[in-house]
């Protein structure tokens, strides 16, 4: 059903396996859709300031800092499906963990919400992601992550639009229990498509499960590696501020559910057309690569200046456009840069860094708000941040371009070997 929902999209690149736990997936986000919008809202209504909300949601990030990376080590060792189904299984307890947050009205079960959802996060993405680079070559791997963004977020924009009338018959807390039916279906595709054994296999690469060896896999990476992980890290501490604290900014002020909703909704839609910015990074992404960061850095600034709901959901709209470009870009660069083996262990890292990012950014934004009374020196910050990044790829970029050109010239060229046979 999904690829006839997108059958205009050409998907002749994306290997079956991709496109079985793309179905999986969609499903499962038709749960979170339903109220995901309003998780900030939920989180800032068990909090006295900006600083607590983040501090609760911070829970989530600090927890996959600390296991992405094992993870990814295991992703190396076993099937990505056994990874994806325990993801599954830990689902049910976020599910249920906030149902009984909104029954009880205990912080209590939100720190165990966002914990088991790290768990499961983390599970399902590091499987899924290794399993993505194995069953599909490397020159079209941007591809295969924006048919996964595209057809994902389909779904998720779908029910989230779909919660907008059912919040006159179900509070969020109820809501938010619909993970635990969806989920449920995904763990039975990815079951039955496990048993007919269609799975790519791994090659199990032992390494011992211990932040050393962690340490020593950072320790292996190229130059170019390393500045993915920086932009990662800046990226996805810019984003969490943007999806964190903007809606529960907007709620403060005024504005009610369905206009945070709607929110989320126009700053998601830009993934759905994941698969046609994956083909185009696939052709000309490196070119407009920085102009991408650019833009970024100026949507930022803008932030920090205009506080109308039409511009700010106009920023961050375009900034996620942005965003997912160098998502689906920045997949083929990792799998380019790392090597095979090792797929597992880089894509756990990164995300360790990735989370860093979307931890350090609502703490840090949550005190800066709580202090000034507003998130204008939040913005201009990370505005900075991001200009500064764009500024060392533009630098790397001219000095791989050189060192290009200089082999080239080193290189003697004969007159036979020229075209046309001049």
């Amino acid at each position: 059903m999904l690829e006839h929902i997108l059958r205009k999209f050409k998907t002749d690149d994306v290997s079956r396996g991709a496109k079985v736990l793309t179905a999986a997936t969609a499903i499962r986000w038709i749960g979170w859709g339903f109220a995901e919008n309003l998780i900030p809202v939920f989180i800032f209504s068990f909090s006295a300031n900006y600083a607590q909300a983040g501090l609760l949601k911070s829970s989530y990030d600090l927890t996959l800092i600390l296991i992405m990376p094992i993870l990814g080590i295991l992703a190396d060792r076993f099937r990505a499906s056994t990874l994806i189904l325990i993801g599954y299984a830990i689902y049910i307890i976020t599910g249920f963990s906030y149902l009984f947050a909104g029954i009880t009205g205990l912080a209590l079960f939100i720190i165990l919400a966002r914990v088991s959802n790290a768990f499961g996060y983390g599970l399902d993405g590091v499987g899924r992601d290794a399993y993505y680079r194995r069953s599909n070559p490397p020159s079209k791997l941007a591809t295969v992550f924006g048919y996964f963004d595209s057809i994902s977020n389909f779904w998720w924009i779908a029910a989230s639009l779909v919660g907008i009338f059912l919040l006159k018959y179900f509070s969020i807390p109820w809501l938010l229990f619909m993970i635990v039916p969806t989920v449920m279906i995904s763990f039975w595709v990815v079951w039955k498509w496990r048993k007919k054994g269609e799975e790519v296999k791994t090659v199990p690469v032992k390494r011992k499960l211990n932040y050393r060896e962690v340490l020593k896999e950072f320790g292996t990476w190229n130059y170019e590696l390393r500045m993915i992980m920086v932009l990662n890290f800046f990226l996805m501490m810019s984003w969490a501020v943007i999806g964190f604290f903007l809606p529960i900014q907007m709620f403060t002020e005024g504005a009610g559910y369905t206009v945070i909703i709607l929110f989320g909704v126009f700053t998601t839609v830009p993934f759905l057309f994941g698969l046609l910015w994956g083909k185009f990074f696939d052709k000309k992404g490196p070119r407009v690569f920085i102009y991408g960061l650019l833009s970024y850095s100026v949507l930022l600034f803008l932030l920090s200046v205009y506080k109308s709901y039409f511009l700010v959901i106009t920023f961050a709209t375009l900034i996620s456009i942005i965003q997912e470009f160098v998502s689906v870009g920045k997949e083929e660069l990792i799998t380019v840069y790392a090597d095979p083996e090792h797929f597992g262990r880089v894509d756990g890292l990164m995300r360790s860094v990735m989370n860093m990012g979307t931890m350090i950014g609502p703490l840090l934004a949550g005190v800066i708000i709580d202090a000034t009374g507003g998130e204008k020196t939040v913005f201009l910050g990370l505005s900075a941040c991001m200009m500064i990044l764009t500024l060392g790829f533009a630098l790397e970029g001219r000095r791989l371009h050189m060192r290009k050109l200089k082999a080239a010239a080193s290189i003697p060229v004969f007159p036979e070997s020229r075209a046309g046979g001049e």
